[in-house]
């Protein structure tokens, strides 16, 4: 199980941890899950050329004629 799991599952009291436990999954979870608006402009740059490049596809070079 992961961390946002077993965050999850003390959030829905499925589980009962003790308070040490419990501060350490929080502290856990940063560093296994990103929050949503973290990355920073330079990722969303490279995903916006990634989903660009799918879209308009680059075609092949022209061929040469041999001599």
């Amino acid at each position: 199980m992961d961390m946002l799991g077993l965050l999850q599952e003390i959030a829905l009291g499925r589980l009962d941890v003790s308070d040490r436990q419990l501060r350490a999954a929080i502290a856990a979870v940063q560093y296994t899950h990103a929050k949503k608006g973290e990355g920073g402009k330079k990722d969303e740059r490279a995903e916006a050329a990634k989903a660009a490049g799918k879209k308009f596809g680059s075609t092949p070079p022209p061929l040469r004629a041999v001599k």
